[in-house]
């Protein structure tokens, strides 16, 4: 399964959309840090939809605006869609996660190193917190329920993040020695 192109199918699933309107999507619904798209990975995975017939594109040009192609799902990318999305949820690998990697080796740090790179995980985690409380409480926007639960899924994840961080710094705070 790649990401990419369940982000790409799914949104166009949604509406059909040029490349650009696309990463504007992604970046609007804060995708781009938590299921980390870049914009030239919408255009790479576009051209790999279109390759594999699950995606077609219509040439447009919108008033005095340069020419572009506006992208739709095809059934056999709304099929495609449908495996990658099954394949998402009943996946039972555990998601990469850098964060545990480092935490794994922080003795690799001075102790006043590892409790600074922690706080700044911390602020960082809180401002996350922070937007995705925006995000949701912004009555401008009609949220589905899926990205209701995707909202709050991610408030709580992150507030059960800094939690642990606060709890592992305090830990370390308490410790004679470090190695």
């Amino acid at each position: 399964m790649t990401k990419n192109e369940l982000v790409v199918l799914g949104l166009l699933k949604e509406m059909p959309m040029h490349g650009y309107q696309l990463y504007h999507e992604i970046e609007k619904r804060n995708m781009e840090a938590w299921a980390q798209v870049n914009l030239a990975s919408v255009y790479n995975t576009l051209d790999r939809l279109r390759r594999a017939k699950m995606v077609e594109a219509k040439k447009e040009k919108p008033g005095k605006m340069p020419e572009r192609e506006v992208f739709h799902i095809t059934r056999k990318g709304k099929q495609k869609l449908a495996t990658l999305v099954e394949e998402a949820i009943t996946d039972d690998r555990m998601p990469e996660n850098n964060f545990c990697v480092g935490v794994a080796f922080l003795s690799g740090l001075s102790k006043r190193k590892a409790l600074e790179c922690l706080e700044l995980k911390k602020k960082r985690l809180r401002k996350v917190a922070e937007h995705l409380e925006n995000l949701k409480n912004d009555s401008s926007r009609r949220q589905s329920l899926n990205w209701k639960f995707l909202l709050r899924y991610g408030i709580e994840h992150v507030q059960l993040d800094i939690k642990k961080i606060e709890e592992l710094k305090r830990k370390i705070s308490k410790l004679e020695s470090w190695s």
